[in-house]
């Protein structure tokens, strides 16, 4: 699979910024994200595709371009000051607290990417009679993470 850059202005594809091959889990998980931080720089996914059913691409453009109203900034910062490293994929919670996302800790009994991808596709998640709400995610594959950014709401 390659991740794609993409030009608004130029209505075109810019570059590859990278290529790896990947396991059919792990590339429906990516292809899910809102967001890849890769090489330490954040790409805001715009769009994904397949050729013939082998040659997967997902679009990017630079995070600044494509950032959520709202928490954008607070996203960036959180996810590019994360440090903990996995051997296998993992999922890191960050709760919205009025400014800022802070890392919320949460007991997962796996980490496997198609359990990733799974809640991936929920909106919401429902922890000790706790209700939140997904804004955002972004998968870190350099570290091997994928951050969930969320607030608690009441239901």
């Amino acid at each position: 699979m390659m991740y794609r850059s993409w030009s608004e202005d130029k209505q075109a594809e810019t570059g590859v910024l990278d290529q790896t091959s990947v396991t059919r889990d792990e590339l429906f998980m990516r292809k899910l994200v809102d967001a890849t931080l890769m090489k330490n720089k954040l790409w805001a996914h715009l769009s994904n595709e397949c050729q013939d059913r082998r040659e997967h691409a997902i679009y990017v453009t630079a995070y600044e371009q494509q950032m959520p109203e709202g928490h954008g900034a607070a996203i960036a910062d959180a996810a590019l000051g994360m440090c903990k490293m996995s051997s296998m994929y993992s999922p890191e919670y960050m709760l919205w607290n009025g400014r800022s996302f802070e890392e919320l800790e949460l007991a997962e009994s796996s980490g496997y990417t198609m359990e990733l991808a799974e809640q991936l596709l929920d909106h919401y998640m429902v922890r000790e009679g706790k209700t939140y709400e997904f804004l955002y995610s972004v998968l870190d594959a350099d570290r091997k993470k994928v951050l969930f950014f969320m607030k608690e709401v009441d239901l």
